[in-house]
């Protein structure tokens, strides 16, 4: 019979080196499965290898490829809440080992995940009690590990867990207050309204092209778009203004409008078709970019920005904060 805990537990955990992330990583699964629980690890092979042959062939561990499904960190609260969910219908107690920032983010990923973090608390905090264990590699630069202790409740390995960090309850409600980077001049900027929907899909095809981008990621550049100025024109006051730039191995689309984005879960949730309180165009949008990072407050209105791999070889990842 799996032990259940009362409540959302959500911990981290700084370990060193790769043997230390597998010591400490092993260590929680184990638990996990001597209690009877469903265990999840989400991490990079690079990891979740080592940790797997550790472990050996155990029973009752999945296995999720982050570098996959966490590229965009906005798409990992989804793949959480299903698998908790599936789990808990059958009776089964959860916990999951989740690695979001690992070695080689760029500063613009891992200010995401510091979002993600922050919103993994009120995604989880009224639904099944399950444990997720957050890891951290003691060697990521201090700012990262600041905002490590001030997203999570509790530091895995203190007593009391509770007393070891800087925790801030209200980091979800300010997740989008942060301005978006600055970046060089768009290659392409318009404003549009709902007249003018049809002829910007064409011109953004076009220009996306242009970019480098072909076949389906061309198509998930337009419809990206299209998703984020129909957004603007449903929710942001019947229109916005939409730009283009070619960011090292990225095309960038950001769209701006007058509307507030209140739910800082929005587009992390998978949205009830039959609903008609929004959130499908994000949430569509999470599924097909790479990163999304927004920016709204109610003087200045909302800007989202997505980037979208274009597959050049000149960098890995998203650029830095500083484009």
């Amino acid at each position: 019979m799996a032990s259940t805990p009362s409540r959302f537990r959500h911990e981290a955990l700084l370990y060193e080196g790769l043997a230390g992330f597998v010591a400490e990583t092993s260590s929680f699964v184990r638990e996990g499965l001597r209690a009877g629980e469903a265990v999840m690890v989400a991490a990079v092979a690079e990891h979740a290898g080592p940790l797997r042959e550790e472990l050996g062939e155990a029973a009752g561990v999945e296995y999720l490829d982050m570098d996959s499904v966490g590229r965009n960190p906005a798409r990992i609260i989804p793949a959480w809440r299903d698998w908790v969910e599936r789990n808990t219908v059958r009776g089964t107690a959860c916990r999951g080992v989740g690695e979001l920032a690992w070695p080689g983010r760029s500063e613009l990923e891992l200010r995401e995940c510091r979002v993600h973090e922050h919103l993994v608390n009120p995604a989880f905090e009224a639904g099944p009690p399950w444990r997720l264990l957050c890891p951290y590699d003691a060697a990521l630069p201090e700012p990262v590990l600041a905002g490590v202790t001030a997203s999570h409740p509790e530091l895995r390995g203190c007593a009391p867990p509770a007393a070891c960090g800087r925790f801030d309850p209200d980091g979800g409600t300010a997740c989008f207050d942060a301005p978006l980077p600055r970046l060089g001049p768009p290659l392409y900027r318009t404003d549009f309204g709902l007249d003018e929907l049809p002829l910007l899909r064409a011109e953004i095809r076009r220009r996306a092209a242009g970019l480098g981008l072909h076949g389906e990621r061309l198509a998930d550049f337009v419809l990206v778009a299209d998703e984020l100025a129909g957004n603007s024109v449903r929710h942001g006051g019947g229109g916005g203004s939409l730009a283009v730039w070619g960011c090292a191995r990225h095309a960038v689309c950001e769209v701006r409008d007058e509307g507030v984005i209140r739910d800082p879960l929005v587009g992390r949730r998978r949205p009830d078709l039959r609903s008609a309180n929004g959130g499908a165009g994000l949430w569509s949008v999470n599924q097909l970019c790479d990163l999304l990072i927004i920016h709204s407050t109610g003087p200045g209105g909302t800007a989202v920005r997505a980037y979208l791999d274009t597959g050049s070889p000149e960098q890995a990842h998203v650029p830095s904060l500083n484009g």
